[in-house]
């Protein structure tokens, strides 16, 4: 019999009245061969450590059933390891699973993993520190510290807060490094990519790809308040790297000097972090459950 562990967030996202962890304690017991164990988070990183102690009692598969930053603190626990990471996206945007196609319904996510289709992808890290969807500095690790303390969740408190902080906020200067190159930017955003959305079907490098062995770069240089909601609005139609104001590199290895310490934004969390940032990705470093259609 093989044992898949739960890690559930009790509060992410919004399901209504349908709590997910029953529906998946009723659906595995009843009608398949699996034992499972399901564990409810109590705060920050506990995500992270439960995941610790299920990799080491040896379990077939960690289930994250949460939003992003669940997975993240799941995933991290599981990178280099032979367990693979399952998925059932709860939060509100579920940048990861999206890119992956798992569904946001819960009886097809449960699906998925019945499946048992394996698929190895890359994750990134910034000072050692892993991410698997997407991570930044910027406008985005700010908003990233605004949405984590609003009082509501969901798409549209993210707009309001991303329209309200927009007002506030100020770009940054940075010295980038790609390669053997240097180049000085005064940026609004500098995203690294590892899949191809932020979540929400908010695309931030769409040509990104997370089996490729690379990271895009994307640089969204300062622009006027006017020229705003036309960028934004490629966001959604997959086509903003054709905007002139956005840049975007691919590589294994970026290191960026900022002018003083503040946020990065990890898979929708937010870290300080100090002036110096050294970002790199391991290929074929996590193994996830996934629809065959992902390949």
């Amino acid at each position: 019999m093989k044992k898949a562990a739960f890690i559930v967030n009790p509060i992410s996202g919004t399901r209504g009245k349908v709590r997910p962890e029953n529906y998946l304690e009723r659906f595995f017991t009843h009608y398949t061969d699996w034992y499972i164990d399901i564990y409810y988070t109590k705060g920050a990183e506990d995500a992270y450590e439960a995941a610790l102690r299920y990799k080491e009692s040896k379990v077939d598969l960690v289930v994250a059933v949460g939003g992003d930053g669940t997975v993240n603190q799941v995933a991290r626990a599981l990178v280099f390891s032979t367990i693979p990471l399952g998925i059932i996206p709860t939060g509100s945007g579920n940048g990861l699973a999206r890119h992956l196609r798992i569904p946001r319904s819960l009886p097809k996510a449960a699906d998925v993993l019945l499946q048992q289709h394996i698929a190895v992808i890359d994750s990134g890290a910034i000072n050692g520190r892993p991410f698997f969807c997407t991570a930044g500095v910027g406008f985005e690790a700010s908003l990233a510290n605004r949405f984590d303390a609003a009082p509501v969740r969901g798409f549209s408190s993210y707009i309001a807060l991303s329209a309200m902080e927009y007002t506030h906020y100020h770009p940054e200067k940075y010295k980038i490094y790609v390669g053997d190159s240097m180049m000085e930017r005064e940026a609004f955003l500098i995203t690294f990519a590892n899949c191809a959305q932020w979540g929400n079907n908010v695309y931030i490098a769409p040509g990104a790809c997370a089996t490729d062995g690379q990271l895009d770069m994307v640089i969204w240089n300062s622009t006027s308040v006017a020229r705003i909601p036309f960028t934004a609005m490629r966001l959604l139609a997959k086509n903003i790297d054709h905007s002139k104001f956005i840049e975007t590199f691919r590589g294994p290895l970026f290191k960026i000097q900022r002018m003083c310490d503040g946020y990065v934004q990890f898979d929708g969390e937010h870290v300080w972090m100090g002036r110096d940032l050294n970002v790199e990705v391991f290929p074929a470093s996590l193994k996830v459950v996934a629809p065959c259609a992902f390949e």
